[in-house]
């Protein structure tokens, strides 16, 4: 897979991962054939419009830039290097270009909402879950979301007697729900305060259930598709 291969008019998915904060946007691809680009490694994409101004890219900027062709999604980092015009970025592939749906822990700054419930140490090898009746220990939005686990950048304390483990519940599209068992990894302080002051690491536990991983998978690639080719 080449940049060239990057039909004009595609819509390209960049995560700025260092300079600004990060956050998904959708640029323009604006080159169709070797004419069009720089160089075997360098593309030129137009700037989405935020309030009437054109988005801008920080020089040297780091990049996760993701696109669609047919059905699968590629993937690929980048810097930002200069400009052409106002609404013209120039990007500089830096690493070698991959099918996204062949890395499974890729992590996605996928929204949902999701609940989150102690659970026993020895329910956690069961094969089907339901909602617990009882309140859950922490309800909020998730940062990012791998088949691997997710991440929740919070105001709210997690805590429960059953603690490192837990239920997790969230849907990514109204066609896929999930009911995880989970295992606490990691709990921090988050420095970007204004989102939220804890940051909680949640590794998901497919012991008895091996489809889930796979249905996880699908529905966050089915995502990220969806975006790329709306």
């Amino acid at each position: 897979m080449r940049l060239r291969h990057i039909e004009r008019g595609a819509r390209l998915q960049i995560v700025v991962k260092s300079g600004n904060e990060s956050e998904y946007e959708s640029y323009e691809a604006l080159f169709h054939d070797m004419h069009d680009l720089i160089n075997e490694t360098s593309i030129v994409v137009q700037c989405p419009k935020l309030n009437k101004n054109y988005m801008r890219l920080d020089r040297n900027a780091v990049l996760e830039v993701n696109f669609a062709i047919g059905p699968n999604v590629y993937t690929f980092e980048g810097r930002a290097v200069g400009k052409m015009y106002s609404d013209m970025v120039i990007i500089e592939q830096t690493t070698e270009i991959e099918e996204l749906n062949r890395r499974r822990y890729q992590r996605d700054e996928i929204r949902v909402e999701v609940r989150v419930y102690g659970l026993p140490e020895d329910r956690i090898n069961e094969s089907r879950y339901a909602r617990p009746g009882i309140r859950p220990v922490l309800a909020d939005m998730s940062f990012d979301i791998s088949s691997g686990g997710m991440c929740i950048v919070t105001n709210m304390n997690l805590n429960s007697e059953h603690d490192p483990y837990y239920l997790v519940e969230f849907s990514i599209s109204e066609k896929d729900s999930f009911m995880l068992p989970a295992k606490l990894v990691r709990r921090s302080n988050f420095a970007r305060s204004r989102v939220g002051k804890f940051d909680y690491g949640l590794e998901f536990l497919y012991n008895n259930m091996p489809d889930e991983m796979s249905r996880l998978t699908k529905a966050i690639l089915n995502k990220k598709l969806s975006f790329l080719t709306s």
